[in-house]
């Protein structure tokens, strides 16, 4: 399958953001509007997270392995990185990932099969709700449903779903614009229509500070209701090292005999207060470990 934007097929991947853009100037137009939002601030209740290399999908109704409702996913500490998100708008269906540099096409096909399976088990779920007679005959079972649905994907050639692509900033060594290339021509090969709502790549999503360029957009939040994009930046509860410390401990790592444990253990400091889900794929999960 391709890429779509404005209904249109994209017959070949993009290669050059610039030349895109050009071509598609309401694309930049909305990257541009995206980038200059305020991020919000946001306690982490009912937010299902991934970090790099990780992706996950879910649902209006879904829930959080605390019982905690979800009405919201996000990620933080995007640079080169790139948050891509698909969506079925009609069913609230979303799946986020953070992916980098380490993220293969098996990533990508993860990433399109649990988004696939959330969308399945939804709308048999829908089905349900229109079903005739006697709502005791039936109990719909979360569980098993979901494992059913995992198991026996179906591909739909006709229906089209959105993706949105934020991260990747136009650093100097041109990493994030690589990433981009290889990223997109991920996606215009999975066996699924997916129209292009948001592109907030490279220049748009780029800032000068003393002559360094940087990120604009460093976390992103999607409301899994309503669609809206936001930048964000998540009330994380990090407490245990002044950030100068953590950031000197990551960065030098002969200071330290473990830099992987140590790593992790930031990660699980810094993500106290967000709840986890045992749909989080990726990279040295639960689920998959490379």
């Amino acid at each position: 399958m391709v890429l779509l934007l404005n209904n249109r097929f994209l017959h070949i991947s993009p290669t050059n953001l610039a030349e895109f853009y050009s071509e598609h100037p309401r694309l930049l137009e909305g990257a541009k509007e995206l980038a200059a939002k305020k991020p919000l601030r946001l306690e982490p209740a009912g937010i299902l997270y991934v970090r790099q290399k990780q992706w996950a999908a879910t649902h209006p109704g879904d829930t959080l392995d605390d019982g905690q409702e979800v009405v919201g996913c996000g990620t933080e500490d995007v640079l080169t990185c790139h948050v891509i998100i698909l969506r079925e708008p009609s069913l609230g269906v979303t799946a986020i990932s953070h992916f980098d540099e380490f993220s293969r096409v098996w990533d990508f096909d993860g990433l399109m099969n649990d988004f696939l399976s959330k969308v399945k088990l939804m709308k048999e779920r829908k089905d349900y709700e229109y079903c005739e007679g006697d709502e005791e005959d039936w109990e719909w079972e979360e569980e098993d449903s979901v494992e059913e649905a995992e198991a026996s994907v179906e591909l739909d050639p006709t229906t089209v779903y959105e993706v949105h692509l934020i991260g990747g900033y136009a650093d100097d060594a041109k990493r994030g614009h690589k990433l981009t290339q290889r990223f997109l021509k991920h996606l215009h090969d999975l066996p699924i229509r997916m129209e292009i709502k948001t592109c907030c790549l490279g220049i748009p999503n780029t800032k000068k500070v003393d002559g360094q360029s940087q990120p604009i957009i460093s976390g992103v939040h999607m409301d899994i209701q309503t669609g809206k994009i936001s930048p964000v930046i998540f009330n994380r509860t990090f407490t245990d090292f002044q950030p100068d410390i953590r950031n000197v401990l990551l960065i030098f790592p002969p200071l330290i005999k473990n830099r992987s444990s140590l790593k992790q253990m930031i990660a699980k400091q810094e993500d106290r207060g967000f709840a986890t889900t045992k749909g989080i794929r990726g990279y040295d999960t639960q689920v998959r470990r490379y």
